[in-house]
């Protein structure tokens, strides 16, 4: 009784790992990637104001709502707004050798 437990938790654990072999891992983010996605939100939110392609209106102050980020392809999209308007805009950018950004244009 005992044998036969035993050998139908390793049938069940073979096929769970035959599983995952042929199925594949999902890929994991690396931790490069991660940083760049927190640099690139950071340096939106704080200079909206400033790289927006359209002016706030009526005295509001630009703000980000979101942002996706798509380090592979070093682009995203943002929407931010001032309390009046909301825009939502494709981005690029560029990061330097120290993980700085050196570029990021809104169209």
């Amino acid at each position: 009784m005992k044998k036969e437990i035993i050998l139908i938790l390793i049938a069940v654990l073979a096929t769970i790992v035959l599983g995952f072999l042929i199925l594949g891992l999902p890929a994991l983010t690396p931790a490069v990637e991660v940083s760049e996605v927190q640099t690139v939100e950071t340096y939106l939110r704080e200079n909206i104001a400033e790289i927006s392609p359209v002016d706030a209106v009526l005295g509001g102050k630009w703000y980000v709502v979101s942002v996706s980020v798509d380090p592979m392809n070093n682009s995203g999209t943002v929407v931010y707004e001032d309390g009046h308007i909301q825009e939502e805009r494709e981005f690029s950018f560029v990061v330097g050798e120290n993980g700085e950004i050196v570029k990021l244009e809104i169209r």
